[in-house]
Parts: C-alpha cells; structure tokens; sequence
C-alpha cells in the first residue's frame, strides 16, 4: 500500500464494518486483485470469520480494507491493508487506520509492512521488530519423505496440546484460529516421549496451498514438519512465510522453495512474552502473525 499524503475530499466514500455478505466479498476480491494478491473468495471469508474489518467504499465500489485480529485484551495484528491503485493519495489508509486503532483499543499492535507503507505506520507510532520471507513455488511431481521423519499426522484428540504449544510460542492465546485451520486444513507433529514438542498446519490459500503456522523446539524439527507438507503436496503450488531469524531461507530455497519477497514487522506497543523452548518458525500468515 502506499502511503496517503491527504485527506480524501471525496463526497461519496464511506467507511464502514466488513461483513460476511457476498456483495462485501465479492468486492473485496476485487479490490484485492487490483493490487495483484492472490486472495481468493474464501481467504477473505476465513480473514473476517477470524476478525474484524473497515472498507471504505466509493459510489458503491469498494476501494480500501483493512483487518484486524484481536488474541486476548493485550494483542493483535492487523493486515488486508489495501488501497485501490485508482485511489491512492486521498488519505484512505491513513482514515482507516485511524478507526482500526480506536476500535482496537490499548491493545499492542502487530503488522507486516511493505517499503511503501512503512512511512505511514512509522507516524503512527509503529517501529520495526524484525523481517518476514516469503518463499514459494510450484514443487516438483515427487517430493520424497524424509526416511526417519519424527512427524506424524495430526489427531483430532491433538489440537489442545498444539494450541497450547502456539500460545507459548506465539505469546496470546489463538484457539480459533487454530481450530479453524484444522477444520480447512490439516496438521502434523512431532511428539516425543508422549508430548507434543512441535506442529505446522497446511491449509488451501491463493494459488495453492500454504503451510503456517510452524512451531519447533529447534530449526530441524521444524525442517521435518515442512518437509512432511511438501511430501504431502508434491505437484502442488506451495507458499510459506518464515521469520528474518528463522535459519530456513537458505534450506527452502535450496529444496525448491525460492524467496520471492519480503516485509518489516513492526509493531506499537509491547508485544506478549513467549514461555517455554518452542519457537515459530513460520507464521499463521503476515496478516495474522
């Protein structure tokens, strides 16, 4: 997105709640692949389904979002943060923003910014914690198992030991998402002596699939738990998006996975302490953290 330098002096935009109505979505496609996101219909639908968003619309098209996803009173992240082409330079993200911080309250605020955002969030009170990846690709027709892979595939009777795994990783409480990521997707982990050290979830976003959010007590356990996804999802169009600090970058590029860009994250305010040895080494998404 980038940064609005005035206000809009357009009559007919308003800001207003985005709700789950095909009219809001279909719009919000739209508005989405103006920019070039590879969004579909119902990653909208999931994003919403698990927080809350501002559109502002002009003469009855939509031409700007914003989402927010509330983890506790304490945190949240925001993202879906778009302006369209043909109305950039009115002061539209900076309105929207303004709404989405009251509405979000004195909670801490997480995002993933562009270099053209940047500016924008920096005014805000926003300032850089670290960096995003992204790597993706299309992978070859037969990707084989690892031959001694500690990861199994996920049981329904394992999803409160992963959501636990990922508050302590994560450092605020993602039950729904996790659970609804287990509805549209699936999940694999490692256990060891009976207890659940790591997990990653796969589940079907833009132009393939993509796996996050990957939680590991080391970098090669959480090697084993993507590779497990990219077995599985051989053929297929495959995205991920890791931590700057993650050690993975050269590994996937080097396993078929190149980087295709990256992102700041910022944040205002203090982010939640994590606790325990698990770390996330891959997010849930840039909008969700």
């Amino acid at each position: 997105m980038k940064e609005d330098r005035a206000i809009s002096t357009h009559p007919s935009i308003i800001v207003r709640p985005m709700t789950g109505e095909d009219r809001d979505l279909d719009g919000a496609l739209a508005l989405s692949q103006a920019v070039s996101w590879p969004y579909r219909k119902d990653d909208w639908r999931v994003a919403l389904e698990l927080g809350h968003g501002l559109l502002a619309e002009a003469d009855g098209a939509i031409v700007a979002s914003i989402l927010w996803w509330p983890y506790g009173d304490a945190f949240a992240t925001c993202g879906i943060i778009i302006v369209s082409p043909a109305m950039q330079g009115r002061g539209l993200g900076r309105t929207l923003m303004e709404q989405m911080l009251d509405a979000t309250g004195d909670r801490a605020l997480l995002l993933n910014s562009t270099v053209e955002g940047h500016r924008l969030y920096e005014s805000f009170g926003f300032h850089d914690v670290g960096t995003v990846h992204q790597h993706q690709a299309r992978l070859p027709d037969s990707v084989p198992p690892l031959p001694d892979s500690a990861v199994r595939t996920a049981q329904a009777s394992d999803l409160p030991a992963i959501v636990r795994l990922d508050e302590q990783a994560f450092g605020a409480a993602r039950t729904r998402l996790i659970e609804a990521f287990s509805r549209i997707g699936t999940a694999a982990v490692i256990e060891r002596d009976g207890v659940i050290t790591g997990f990653a979830m796969c589940r079907r976003f833009g132009f393939g699939q993509a796996v996050g959010p990957v939680v590991a007590a080391t970098a090669g356990d959480a090697r084993q738990l993507i590779h497990h996804f990219m077995a599985e999802h051989a053929g297929t169009f495959l995205r991920i998006d890791i931590s700057g600090d993650s050690g993975l970058g050269d590994w996937l590029t080097t396993n078929g996975l190149p980087e295709v860009g990256h992102v700041t994250t910022m944040i205002r305010g203090q982010r939640p302490a994590v606790a325990g040895e698990a770390r996330t080494y891959s997010l849930a998404s840039q909008s969700f953290g």
